[in-house]
């Protein structure tokens, strides 16, 4: 029976904006409208939430929410109240008044929405009151949390199969971001789901850019360099470990940069403190472990970095996934080397042998394929879920994009690695191998006498990195494999008939830095009036967030600003028509929005109350090095006129350390090889003498070799126009 008293496509456009549903949504919400057990499995940004919101309300009954983070919690409900919709949560840091107020509210019938944590359900008093009310059906979040098979299993999430026999009558319904097909049976039977219709959407995130790098030796320089090209704008940096991410931290704001540490090292409430500052601001980085993250509702998140290889492929597609949940373009970078792969292993050998442990190992090997494969990044993680990408390019990789272009004789290449590891005795791991492969004079090496080998130094022109990576790849095409606790490398039988010639590998050339192309934008067509008619917008909704103390996204999605900057409405029937403006925010926000819009315009001279094709979306593309953004424009107009960067800074009314990385830029831009007009003829000259003592980076030890007199930002510029010299050196030698 439908107890349908609503119209869901009504209800999503009254309260949330949405002109239509996405993929899977309505099909999920008339699961629980005719109450009918569901599994739904759809990407982070895909809209799950919206699946048992939009039918609490079309109900006009209560629905019980089971969610994981207290934080998730608030942020969820705080979102909802400003939509119009009655939700409340009940958890452990409210006060006595707080759930009383909950309890008279849901005793009243006044709740459509009732957020719960796994660990509040365990206690009988809280179902004992549960079972007076007239709950309509109960959602669990995050629902790959009850599986031994996933990637993050929570104990707590067991007992949630009890619900049954105290709810018989009513329908659950499950909903995840990431899970196999395993994984997916294994929930439905841990929650008892009876006759459950699993709707399983596309793990493909088309607006999110993968890209893959080797750790080098200067780790930190490269995390800086992704940080160099999304100034102003929010990322996480996922750390392997405590000390990691203190240090990285650390070294971030002596930079200048905003930045929070967060692991489960420290106290609650500095890490409750640090989680919510990241949340609050528009911008910022937050340097964490895998203990944050989880259902963090933050939209505008435009990088994901992670520093080093995750234990698996789950947990990738997940961290990697909190960013551009707005459904803007964002970059994933994921670092690796080989110490990663063999910490994660050792840490699997150590456990005992569990029903969980054989899933565990295939995750991390299908980690591993990833980091090291050949293929498509995004076909990659589709593929690992048991789907198809459906294209053979999906222009939002490092590998379709071409920066790893295939290297030329892989089969001579991939025949010289094979003979040389046959030669050792197929017993060493990947650094060694290398080792000898780059004909290294290391004491070892000597012992085993493996420098009179034919295959010593037989790819000496090639880099370390290099080599290793040709390993790497060779593995991931089952030319050879690793084996045993130390991870030696043995060659297949397909790596044989490599070495006769039988068959031949794909062997791509590597980067380890990341350059100023690469970085992924929206084709926005907005002109740089309007890009600052954006930032104007996100400056009111931050002030606005602030008094009411949400965080900015709750107010508007960066997605609703940006559409705001395309239509520029100062009446409230246009301003409607925006993304995401739903009719309690249309009354709450419209006159102010219209008003700062019109405000705009006028001094600007700007066009306003523009009709916008609906049907018109927003593409992603490689970034074209030579397109600026509005602020990098305006702020290579003032350094042209010969601006300091603290200068340049006030007029900008940037942080120094953005406005750095505006000047880093202009030098880039315009090659620009000569550091005199930002830096003294004295400092030069002390930072050339010790970047040729100790190397051109990381910048930390030129620092301290400087006794710390002269600043990381005129370092960082002296570094940028000598790197324009040598390449203007190269470019002019003969061949």
């Amino acid at each position: 029976m439908i107890y349908q008293t609503q119209n869901p496509a009504t209800i999503l456009k009254q309260y949330w904006g949405h002109e239509k549903f996405l993929p899977l949504q309505k099909e999920a919400i008339e699961c629980v409208l005719k109450n009918e057990d569901s599994l739904l499995v759809l990407p982070t940004g895909g809209g799950k939430s919206a699946c048992y919101q939009v039918p609490a309300l079309a109900l006009n009954a209560l629905a019980l929410v089971v969610s994981p983070l207290i934080a998730l919690m608030k942020d969820q409900v705080d979102g909802l109240r400003l939509s119009g919709v009655p939700a409340a949560c009940i958890n452990s840091t409210m006060t006595i008044a707080e759930k009383r107020l909950v309890t008279d509210q849901l005793k009243a019938g006044e709740l459509k929405l009732l957020y719960i944590s796994p660990e509040k359900l365990a206690q009988e008093r809280s179902l004992d009151f549960l079972k007076t009310l007239d709950i309509r059906f109960i959602a669990i979040d995050e629902a790959h949390c009850i599986s031994q098979w996933g990637h993050d299993f929570r104990p707590d999430y067991r007992q949630l199969g009890n619900l049954r026999k105290l709810f018989p009558k009513i329908s659950f319904h499950a909903y995840t971001a990431t899970a196999t097909g395993e994984v997916q049976k294994d929930i439905a039977a841990q929650l008892n789901l009876k006759k459950a219709r699993f709707l399983i959407g596309s793990f493909d995130r088309p607006n999110l850019t993968y890209r893959v790098l080797r750790k080098s030796s200067r780790h930190f320089a490269q995390i800086v360099e992704i940080l160099d090209r999304h100034p102003e704008e929010a990322g996480i940096i996922y750390c392997q470990s405590r000390r990691e991410v203190e240090e990285t931290a650390a070294r971030l704001k002596e930079s200048g940069r905003s930045v929070w540490p967060y692991h489960a090292g420290m106290a609650d409430n500095e890490r409750k403190i640090n989680q919510e500052s990241f949340i609050n601001h528009d911008s910022g980085i937050i340097v964490a472990t895998i203990a944050f993250g989880m259902g963090i509702d933050k939209s505008n998140i435009r990088f994901v970095i992670h520093s080093g290889l995750p234990k698996a492929l789950e947990n990738y597609q997940q961290e990697s996934g909190r960013a551009g949940r707005d459904s803007l373009p964002a970059e994933c970078v994921l670092f690796h080397n080989s110490n990663d792969l063999q910490r994660w292993q050792r840490n699997l050998n150590e456990t005992t042998a569990d029903s969980g442990s054989e899933g565990a190992q295939r995750s991390l090997q299908a980690m591993s394929n990833y980091a090291q494969g050949i293929d498509c990044r995004h076909r990659t993680l589709v593929n690992y879920f048991g789907q198809d990408l459906g294209k053979e390019s999906c222009g939002h990789c490092d590998i379709c994009l071409a920066e790893m272009p295939e290297s030329d004789n892989p089969l001579t290449i991939g025949q010289k690695i094979i003979s040389s590891i046959l030669r050792q005795g197929e017993n060493f791991g990947l650094l060694y191998s290398a080792q000898v492969l780059k004909g290294s004079n290391e004491r070892r090496i000597k012992t085993n006498n493996h420098n009179q080998l034919s295959t010593w130094g037989i790819l000496k022109e090639q880099n370390s990195e290099q080599i290793k990576a040709w390993i790497d790849q060779l593995i991931s095409q089952g030319f050879l494999v690793r084996e045993g606790e130390y991870q030696t490398i043995k060659v297949t039988p397909a790596g044989r008939e490599l070495l006769r010639g039988e068959k031949s590998p794909r062997l791509l050339t590597i980067k380890t830095t990341s350059s100023t192309a690469d970085p992924v934008t929206t084709e926005t067509l907005l002109t740089p009036q309007e890009l600052d008619l954006f930032a104007d917008l996100r400056e009111l909704r931050r002030e606005l967030a602030s008094a009411r103390k949400v965080p900015p996204y709750v107010i508007f999605s960066d997605a609703s600003l940006y559409d705001m900057a395309r239509r520029r409405p100062t009446n409230l029937e246009l301003f409607r028509q925006v993304k995401g403006v739903g009719e309690m925010k249309l009354n709450d926000f419209g006159e102010v929005f219209n008003s700062r819009i019109k405000e705009f315009c006028t001094q600007h001279d700007l066009e306003s109350d523009c009709r916008i094709d609906s049907t018109t979306t927003s593409k992603t593309s490689n970034r074209d090095p030579d397109q600026l953004s509005a602020s990098e424009v305006k702020a290579f107009a003032y350094f042209a006129e010969g601006l300091s960067i603290e200068e340049t800074a006030t007029r900008m009314d940037r942080a120094q350390s953005t406005t750095c990385s505006y000047l880093n830029t202009y030098i880039r831009h315009h090659k620009i090889s000569d550091p005199s007009p930002w830096v003294t003829a004295e400092n030069v000259q002390k930072v050339e003498a010790a970047m040729v003592e100790l190397g051109s980076a990381p910048f930390k030890p030129i620092f301290m070799k400087l006794e710390e007199k002269i600043s990381y930002e005129e370092i960082r510029v002296v570094f940028e126009c000598q790197r324009n010299r040598e390449k203007q050196n190269r470019s002019t030698c003969p061949p």
